[in-house]
């Protein structure tokens, strides 16, 4: 690997921190509550906070993820790349290989959950004021209901296959870091954000941003692994090319020279 590839590489990592960036900040927006706001829920996802939030907060979070897609899917082939790279036998480029299905799966599945998660509660706002809340909370919950299926799915396909892929390549130490990069995954990450949410407010609201999380400690686990691979590389050589002492032969200087071609 050249010097300009390598320096593309990590640019490409940090493309990909940037969108897990975004999307933690995107779901941050999407469900912190309150301080007073506990215990708020009615039903499996319904939130009567819900109600007591500025709609700009889901309209900004939807568009931080639309953006954070495409910078996702250059920084996660990027990382691929990096495994695939040092996979030392099969059953290193198996886990590879699921790490890219689960790497495929988010850039597809981001923006259909996490839009139909934002527009719950525009929907629930939206039809509140004609009904009981308690009525309102049932119909959102029955829309997200019929979408349980592909989201259930996606979410195996993506955060499940990325954390077994993950641990499984860390542990096998196909990567050059330490066996602490086993938390570096979404359900890890995912378990630490929960276990912060038992913090006092404002500071528990930071586990609202845990999945995401993990898919910003995969890039940094890839930004490690393309500084060391940079180190291993050997110094590129700017050797000045030398002279040729060999005479220059100007034909037209010399009109009637004969010239032989062998």
């Amino acid at each position: 690997m050249t010097a300009e590839m390598m320096k593309k590489r990590k640019r490409n990592l940090i493309l990909g921190a940037v969108a897990a960036v975004l999307m933690m900040i995107g779901d941050i927006l999407w469900q912190a509550r309150s301080a007073g706001a506990v215990n708020t829920t009615l039903g499996a996802f319904a939130d009567k906070a819900w109600l007591d939030m500025s709609a700009w907060r889901f309209i900004v979070s939807d568009i931080l993820f639309a953006a954070a897609v495409p910078l996702y899917y250059i920084g996660f082939t990027e990382m691929y790349h990096v495994i695939r790279e040092h996979a030392r036998n099969k059953t290193d480029r198996i886990f590879a290989t699921l790490f890219r299905v689960g790497m495929l799966a988010g850039t597809m599945a981001f923006i259909f959950i996490h839009v139909l998660c934002v527009n719950m509660p525009l929907i629930m706002r939206e039809i509140a004021p004609y009904m009981t809340v308690e009525k309102a909370a049932e119909i959102t919950n029955n829309i997200m209901m019929l979408n349980i299926v592909p989201m259930v799915l996606y979410f195996i396909a993506t955060d499940v296959v990325l954390t077994v892929s993950m641990m499984a390549i860390v542990w096998r130490k196909s990567l050059p870091v330490n066996r602490l990069a086993l938390l570096c995954n979404p359900i890890c990450a995912a378990v630490i954000g929960n276990v912060l949410g038992m913090l006092p407010w404002p500071m528990n609201q930071i586990s609202y941003a845990g999945e995401a999380c993990g898919h910003l400690l995969i890039m940094i686990v890839g930004i490690i692994v393309a500084v060391k691979d940079e180190k291993q590389m050997p110094k590129l050589r700017r050797k000045k090319p030398e002279d040729d002492d060999r005479p220059i032969i100007n034909l037209d200087d010399e009109p009637d020279a004969d010239v032989t071609v062998i």
